[in-house]
């Protein structure tokens, strides 16, 4: 990200994206607000910017950006587990250095400091138990890639040989069902599903592959009942 682009974003609204501080902000102020990046965004970077008001944008200027740095990189490195990917930029705006602190979307998450921190709306805040335990589920591949549908809208689910939401395989074995659905949670066991008409339904996720349906564009879970079983 250029140092343009950086100004540009220095003047956006705080969401889940952005973030300011002042210059006094303490070691766990910055682990707080990285953690909670790095454990929520996807799709594009995160911004910490350091020497400007929170509230009014007024550019505040940080005194020393080498011990901001320094400060950052021991948040980041050595006080997060694990540690937080980052890249820190030092800004000039309006004759004033600010520092920007730069977190992409992490496949190391969560990311620890004691609590999780996660983005809601414009503020840092504690996870609960919910989000917490989808943060670790996403330590699980195809956990973290069917949580991941959750923010997709609708999928496509295809039982094979199987008919959705019954627990039982059909004598036909060719027989193919097919929906859509929204994903509503995935535990390291199930994974819940609503379909359009309103009916929700959890399937194993051991009888789950992830696929992709060319027709519509979008996701795909394929739904094996196995046989014998």
């Amino acid at each position: 990200m250029t140092n343009d682009e950086l100004l540009e974003r220095l003047r956006d609204h705080e969401d889940n994206f952005v973030e300011r501080k002042s210059d006094g902000l303490s070691p766990a102020d910055i682990r707080k607000a990285a953690s909670a990046f790095a454990n929520t965004v996807e799709g594009r970077s995160a911004i910490l910017f350091i020497g400007v008001h929170d509230k009014t944008c007024e550019i505040l200027g940080v005194r020393d950006t080498d011990q901001i740095q320094k400060k950052v990189r021991a948040a980041c490195q050595e006080n997060c587990y694990p540690p937080i990917t980052y890249t820190s930029n030092v800004l000039t705006c309006d004759g004033k250095s600010v520092v920007a602190v730069v977190i992409p979307p992490s496949s190391g998450k969560p990311h620890f400091t004691g609590p999780a921190f996660v983005r809601v709306g414009s503020e840092s805040v504690k996870a609960s138990q919910e989000q917490l335990d989808e943060l670790v589920l996403n330590r699980i591949d195809k956990c973290r890639e069917i949580l991941r549908y959750k923010r997709t809208g609708l999928i496509s689910v295809r039982g094979v040989g199987y008919r959705l939401g019954s627990n039982k395989p059909v004598a036909d074995v060719h027989f193919v069902q097919q929906a859509d659905c929204t994903v509503r949670t995935c535990t390291a066991h199930l994974v819940t599903l609503e379909a359009l008409d309103g009916k929700i339904f959890s399937e194993p996720l051991d009888r789950i592959e992830i696929s992709y349906d060319t027709e519509r564009a979008r996701p795909m879970l394929i739904v094996r009942f196995p046989r014998g079983s």
